[in-house]
């Protein structure tokens, strides 16, 4: 959301956001692989990709509890965020159908209904946050069918509206629940004037969240290779779910969103400035490239290393890619086109 003083660490992390969630989608375009993969790579790229949407998520709950729009403004940025939606599934016609929910329209429905939250995010952020987990726990543990039983196939449908709204808020592969949680987590964070680290009490309850997140994450782990079972997988039986998101993927996500904010907080990786300024103009054409060479792999028959260097050299060349737009064409993105439209509302 638009700030009157940027804040660098936030550019950062905005920018290793969006880098990690165009390595997920270039990784699973060029997957030479056709069943999961028990290998140290797709582990990484499954941890590291995991947590791209997580981390976008978190950031935007930080960005709209912070922001000061209108209710007309709030209302424009949905349908810009909904139509946005429209414009990648467009773009992406081998993985999307057209009215497909997904990342863009949660941020959608989250720019409508978070404000309403803001007092609470003030008054009782922890409790809040407590609470959501609780109850999202509770409802996986014991209606686990409220997120859908089907493949891709049945969480990208848009062939009635009620299929749309219901993949839209329970069973797609965003939506609002659970992934609420990770805009509240944003919220939280929004609530304090200096990150993570502005309390001492805050800081040792970030760290003793993260620290049992861990221990979690690696006591799964262990297990799963005991049991000969895959740990994390987007689709597949494992431990560690993302469509839809468990409980397990849910701990992992919030102790990974938690470490990479710490981190880049204190050590701001200030290369990643640039990209985190327009990453959602990113987000947005980088399908593009993806869409017009999704068979690549196929057609010119890559292995590992090759798909490797290849997601590598996609996701890297953001970078270089960013600075050069701002520097010549700074006004030229989407960011821009949001922020001029909300001002005239």
């Amino acid at each position: 959301m638009s700030q009157t003083q940027r804040i660098t660490h936030i550019d950062s992390l905005r920018g290793a956001a969006v880098l990690l969630m165009v390595m997920v989608h270039a990784a699973a375009t060029w997957n030479p692989f056709q069943n999961p993969q028990l290998s140290v790579l797709a582990y990484a790229v499954s941890g590291l990709g995991g947590l791209a949407a997580p981390l976008f998520v978190t950031l935007f709950g930080w960005g709209i509890v912070r922001s000061q729009l209108s209710l007309k403004q709030r209302t424009f940025q949905a349908l810009f965020l909904f139509t946005a939606q429209v414009l990648v599934n467009l773009t992406s016609p081998h993985l999307f159908n057209m009215f497909t929910p997904g990342v863009l329209s949660l941020m959608a429905l989250l720019t409508l209904l978070l404000p309403f939250l803001a007092h609470q995010f003030r008054e009782s952020g922890i409790h809040l946050m407590v609470v959501l987990i609780a109850f999202i726990f509770t409802i996986q543990f014991f209606f686990p069918e409220v997120q859908g039983v089907g493949g891709w196939g049945e969480r990208v449908n848009d062939e009635s509206l009620s299929i749309i709204v219901s993949n839209l808020l329970f069973t797609g592969t965003y939506p609002l629940f659970p992934w609420i949680l990770f805009a509240v987590l944003g919220g939280v964070i929004s609530t304090q004037p200096h990150g993570l680290g502005a309390t001492l009490p805050l800081t040792i309850l970030t760290k003793s969240t993260i620290g049992l997140g861990l221990l979690f994450c690696l006591s799964s782990f262990f297990l799963s290779q005991i049991n000969d079972n895959l740990w994390a997988h987007p689709t597949a039986d494992a431990s560690l779910t993302f469509f839809p998101a468990n409980s397990g993927f849910l701990i992992a996500g919030i102790t990974g969103v938690l470490l990479i904010w710490m981190f880049i907080q204190r050590y701001e990786l200030h290369y990643l400035n640039n990209t985190g300024k327009i990453s959602l103009t990113i987000y947005l054409i980088h399908f593009i490239p993806l869409s017009l060479m999704h068979d690549f792999d196929s057609t010119y028959q890559w292995g590992l290393s090759t798909s490797s260097i290849a997601v590598m050299v996609y996701v890297v060349a953001w970078i270089p890619i960013s600075a050069l737009w701002l520097k010549y064409w700074p006004k030229t993105n989407f960011e821009t086109l949001l922020k001029v439209i909300r001002k005239s509302l």
